[in-house]
């Protein structure tokens, strides 16, 4: 290994963070901003692109900022950005729209469309997207196409957030195999543009399509008046990285399908890297390209963190009182006490979380968030509990899809704003009855944007792990909690069978 250090942009759903590692995955450095979502009509769930880029212009030299001067000695960047992203732009680069973000389920109708017209079971095992969901920018695409064609007979671009960010850096339109992957309309096989969905779904060519590179493309020449801004040279490499999800996998030290990384943040998802792509006749789970190499195939659900921020939001008033005293802002230290009060199984109470529709493994999205088995005798603990039960009851379905194609998982990986809880973590390990390895950075994403960085400068070589990619700790499932969390999951699945068999 050799000496400086490198930064990992996490560019994420609800905020932009810049962490500032060493070379052994030790941090030395971090920012972070939060953006508003905006949200002004059913199933919308857009964000400003200007904003985005301010807030990471401004994580960047916050994070900087941090460092001694004595000490500063940035070799690169490496991004990590929320995947499924879509804006469109004009000739000049100009955007038409704001970024559509995975949670804007307004295509749903176009994505019908493609489910009554197409073979979608071909487009999967070439895409590894299930590409019926309105999730994936294919249907978001003709949603434009279709509702707003006074703007799209001006549309000369369509790309992610992450490469319109890169085109204000360096003027070049281009994209990360992962990021592509996400599409829908990328052929993971081939590491091209599906020039056949192109044509015959969106009726676009792919000139309007940024050119897919791998996770390790390195850009340099960064527009002077930008670099000044974050703190940082014109000519430091910026290397294009790969999805939030992929590098949080990455960063937590999985390497192989012996261990699935699990994030919940804002979102969630189970994944797992192979060595060939994985995919499933059910079309339960993706797989998306990381390299030539290397496949990431897992599941994802919508409802994680976000949640936990509803009830947050909505017993705002209620808890006011309690975070004062506490003398703390993170929401899941207040809600470990709440829950803790409650026994597992939350006394009957069952929440189907599905309060912004459902990814993996069912795709329904427009499934509808329900409690089920409310009597006198529960109060908001036991919502609490339920809720955080009911997302992890979800996130074991997701497993279940994905041992049913790879058998060689023996650990779980945890990352993500749910490492803060010790009463999620013990929830999942005692639903999924295995230890469940906490990751030793809390930034798992922005660390495996930094290696990919570390990597494509040739400081690690690949597969290397770093001392700061080991489990910090480990949660072993209680078995007493067995039992009711196996026929809690039991009635959990028959409530869902009910509902969106």
């Amino acid at each position: 290994m050799s000496d400086g250090l490198f930064m990992g942009v996490d560019i994420g759903t609800t905020g932009v963070k810049a962490v500032i590692f060493d070379i052994r995955g030790t941090q030395a450095g971090i920012s972070y901003r939060e953006y508003p979502m905006i949200c002004l009509e059913p199933g919308m769930a857009e964000i400003e692109p200007e904003i985005i880029l301010d807030a990471l212009v401004k994580v960047v030299r916050e994070s900087i900022g941090q460092l001694d001067d004595r000490k500063i000695n940035l070799k690169a960047i490496g991004l990590s950005t929320q995947m499924h992203s879509f804006l469109a732009l004009d000739g000049e680069g100009g955007c038409i729209t704001n970024v559509v973000t995975w949670a804007d389920t307004r295509a749903i109708e176009q994505a019908n469309g493609i489910r009554d017209n197409f073979d979608c079971k071909k487009m999967y095992f070439a895409t590894g997207c299930r590409v019926q969901h309105p999730m994936y920018p294919l249907s978001k695409i003709l949603w434009l196409k279709e509702t707003r064609p006074e703007k799209f007979r001006n549309v000369r671009k369509v790309v992610t957030i992450k490469e319109y960010i890169l085109f204000r850096m360096f003027g070049k339109y281009v994209i990360d195999f992962t990021d592509a992957s996400a599409s829908a309309f990328f052929d993971i096989h081939r590491f091209c543009w599906d020039d056949g969905i192109l044509d015959e779904v969106l009726g676009i060519d792919a000139g309007m399509l940024g050119k897919p590179v791998e996770c390790s493309f390195i850009l340099e020449g960064m527009n002077k008046g930008l670099a000044a801004e974050m703190g940082v040279e014109p000519d430091i490499p910026v290397v294009i990285g790969s999805g939030d999800g992929i590098l949080a996998t990455v960063g937590c030290g999985c390497r192989d399908d012996s261990a699935a990384s699990c994030s919940l943040g804002t979102s969630g998802a189970l994944r797992v890297i192979t060595d060939k792509p994985l995919l499933d006749p059910a079309q339960s789970t993706w797989c998306y390209c990381y390299t030539r190499e290397r496949w990431v195939a897992g599941g994802a659900i919508n409802n994680g963190g976000i949640v936990l921020k509803w009830l947050r939001n909505e017993y705002v008033k209620q808890f006011e009182h309690d975070m004062d005293k506490l003398g703390i802002s993170d929401v899941y230290k207040l809600f470990d006490r709440f829950a803790s009060e409650i026994c597992p199984g939350s006394d009957g109470l069952l929440f189907l979380p599905f309060l912004a529709g459902e990814r993996s493994p069912g795709w329904k999205a427009d499934a509808k968030g329900m409690i089920s088995g409310l009597q006198l005798m529960h109060g908001r603990k036991h919502f609490i509990r339920a809720a955080m039960e009911g997302v992890i009851y979800r996130m074991y379905s997701v497993f279940e899809a994905i041992g049913r194609l790879d058998g060689n998982i023996r650990q779980i990986r945890a990352s993500g704003g749910y490492v803060s809880s010790d009463v999620w973590l013990q929830i999942q390990a005692d639903i999924f009855g295995m230890d469940i390895e906490v990751a030793q950075s809390g930034e798992a994403a922005a660390l495996g944007a930094a290696y990919a960085a570390m990597n494509a400068l040739g400081a690690v070589k690949d597969g290397q792990l770093l001392p700061g990619m080991t489990p910090g700790r480990r949660i072993k499932p209680l078995k007493e909690n067995l039992g009711v969390y196996k026929e809690g999951y039991r009635q959990f699945g028959e409530l869902y069978k009910k509902l969106y068999a």
